[in-house]
């Protein structure tokens, strides 16, 4: 108790004190603009479904739009190398999934990565998805590398929705059978489906029984 009381760190949005483990305090987590748990499979909602296409894709979890804290944070995290951040969307994420899976939430039997480009990996220097996910799912699943990126592809952000499926056509392939497998692959940001369901489709190819996407977030209509 005393070392805890010592080590000590501020909220990232109240900046209240809190213990030095966490990054966001517990009335901030609560009220945080998480989607709503109880929406077990954010692909029936119309609002979503209008926007983000996944065919292949048998339901899709995510814990907010990419918009206000939780997109500075990613853009953070991501583009500039702020890893301090991974402790706070690795909380954000874990209190999300957590109640996705008491509300009876999809449990896969593997999960993949959306894996980067070599290029755009050693540019980088880590991959921003696993860093933030990892330790929550491999408490709860197989985390594979089997999902693999077969050929280079243009960053997705500055083409329109036609370009970005052409893109990443056939841009995923499987190491290995997954036969039967329950599946889930996760990625940072969702903005049309594009990458998502190219990889869903090749997991589906190589005997998947059923795909879900699991996103950090979802970028909304007005940010498309």
């Amino acid at each position: 108790m005393l070392l805890d009381w010592i080590f000590t760190t501020r909220c990232a949005c109240c900046q209240n004190t809190i213990n030095h483990h966490l990054s966001l305090c517990e009335y901030c987590l609560a009220n945080f603009p998480f989607f709503c748990p109880k929406q077990y499979n954010l692909l029936h909602r119309p609002d979503i479904n209008r926007v983000i296409s996944l065919k292949y894709c048998d339901g899709l979890f995510a814990c907010g739009w990419y918009h206000g804290w939780l997109q500075h944070w990613l853009s953070e995290y991501k583009f500039h190398k702020r890893t301090h951040i991974k402790r706070l969307l690795t909380q954000l994420i874990n209190y999300q999934m957590l109640r996705f899976w008491q509300h009876g939430g999809f449990s896969p039997d593997l999960c993949f990565f959306i894996p980067l480009s070599p290029t755009r990996f050693v540019k980088r220097g880590y991959n921003q998805v696993s860093q933030t996910w990892s330790p929550i799912l491999e408490k709860h699943s197989n985390v594979s590398e089997a999902l693999v990126r077969v050929r280079a592809t243009k960053a997705q952000s500055k083409l329109s929705k036609a370009q970005r499926k052409r893109n990443v056509k056939d841009a995923f392939a499987l190491s290995h059978s997954i036969e039967g497998k329950n599946i889930a692959i996760i990625d940072d940001v969702i903005t049309t489906g594009s990458t998502m369901d190219a990889a869903a489709q090749a997991c589906l190819r190589a005997g998947a029984a059923k795909v879900w996407a699991f996103s950090t977030s979802l970028t909304p209509l007005l940010g498309k």
